[in-house]
Parts: C-alpha cells; sequence; structure tokens
C-alpha cells in the first residue's frame, strides 16, 4: 500500500509539472497610465473691457533673441543714432506667440547674463535656460526693446497694445516707472512629465498701452507652454 501510495503521489507531481510547461501562467502587460497633460497645447486666455479672450495653439515658441542692456544713445550724426551698453553683458530672451484666427499675443521671458556665464548656440543663451521659467513672481520689464533695462515679463497683442513702451530713442518714454505697480505675473508651477516635456503654468494681470499712451486693464490671465527640450538649444 505504502508502495502504491508513493507511487500515485509521484505520478500526479509528474502531471502537475506536464500541466505547468503545456499552460505556462501568462503575466498580465503593466498598465501606465496615460497623464492628459502629455496632450495639453499652448494655452493664454485673459478678460480686457469685459470681454474674454482664449488663444490656442500646439506649439507657440519662435524665437530667441539678444540685445545690448543698458542701452543708451552715444550720439546722433545724420539722423543715426548709436547706441551702447553694457559689453561684458548680454540681454537673452524668449518670445512665445500664441494665437488664433483673430488674435495674437506674444509672451516674453527676459534677462540679461553675464557672457561669461552663456554658452554659443544659434545666438548667446544662458548655460541654464530653466532658469527663466522657475517658480514665482516677475516684474513687467516697461523698457524692454529700448533701455533693456529691466529683467521680467512683457507682453504684446496684435491690436498695438503692450505691456511695455515705445522702443524708439527718437521719441522721449511714455510710460512712468510705476505704470505696472499694481500689475502682477505669476509662474505658478513648472511641472516635468515622464516624456520629458514641461508644462509651465502662470497667472497674471497688468496694464496694456498702445502708441497713443491710451491704456486698458488686463485682468483674470492664465498661461499655460508645452515645452520640449528641442526649445531649449536657442
Amino acid at each position: 500500500m505504502k508502495i502504491n501510495i508513493f507511487l500515485g503521489a509521484a505520478m500526479a507531481v509528474f502531471f502537475f509539472s506536464a500541466c505547468k510547461k503545456d499552460n505556462p501562467l501568462i503575466e498580465q502587460p503593466t498598465t501606465v497610465k496615460e497623464d492628459p497633460l502629455e496632450y495639453a497645447t499652448d494655452s493664454i486666455s485673459y478678460s480686457i473691457d469685459g470681454v474674454t479672450y482664449n488663444l490656442s495653439k500646439f506649439s507657440s515658441f519662435y524665437s530667441a533673441s539678444n540685445r545690448q542692456p543698458y542701452s543708451k544713445v552715444d550720439s546722433i550724426v545724420k539722423n543715426s543714432y548709436y547706441i551702447s551698453g553694457l559689453k561684458d553683458s548680454v540681454l537673452y530672451s524668449r518670445t512665445y506667440g500664441i494665437y488664433n484666427d483673430q488674435n495674437k499675443v506674444d509672451v516674453i521671458f527676459i534677462k540679461t547674463y553675464a557672457k561669461t556665464s552663456m554658452v554659443q548656440a544659434f545666438i548667446l543663451r544662458p548655460k541654464d535656460v530653466m532658469d527663466l521659467f522657475t517658480v514665482g513672481s516677475r516684474n513687467y520689464a516697461i523698457d524692454y526693446g529700448r533701455d533693456n533695462i529691466q529683467n521680467g515679463i512683457a507682453l504684446s497683442f496684435s491690436d498695438g497694445f503692450k505691456t511695455y513702451g515705445s522702443e524708439s530713442f527718437r521719441e522721449p518714454p511714455k510710460l512712468s516707472p510705476d505704470a505696472q505697480k499694481y500689475s502682477k505675473f505669476e509662474i505658478t508651477s513648472m511641472e516635468k512629465l515622464n516624456s520629458g516635456t514641461y508644462i509651465l503654468e502662470a497667472k497674471f494681470n497688468a496694464m496694456v498701452f498702445n502708441e497713443k499712451n491710451e491704456s486698458k486693464k488686463l485682468e483674470n490671465g492664465y498661461l499655460r507652454l508645452v515645452m520640449s527640450n528641442i526649445d531649449f538649444v536657442l
């Protein structure tokens, strides 16, 4: 009897092993939950005179530039203006233009860097471009395009209104130093997704001016920018 029991047990183990070989366990694939932000697009919204504007585009970055910081007129010869400024520094800016069929808004991030802290790409750029996008408040650079002294943010709208003054040295500055005293631009988050894409979000309000120095109040501003690593080569 003991021998029969042993043989029976051995056969059971044999058949169990055979079944395992014939029917291997199939591991269920790991489900990776998609982040809806991977499908986000550049977007900006704001209200002026009680009218809300919403603009969106899939990818909006289109320019980076170098300017002369602390610009001033050295001389005027035969109606030509000769400008000088700091020689060991560069004002670096990145412009994101977001638009729909009717309107366009340029959002410009601005900061002056010592040339020794920059690298040569297509133009001079900071070694760490992400420095422009750290979370926190920014001032409006009301002298952008002219004196180029102030760091911060500038906004320009397709209807001729903008947050900064005239860029021409042929006329005196039109905006007072406190033109944006009660305005605010704050980067509220800068998130890196699994794909390596960055999502920047900001909220803002501002005064905007045209060439006649007429003003409007911009309220309830919201900005979202979708930035890939490729964007940061400029």
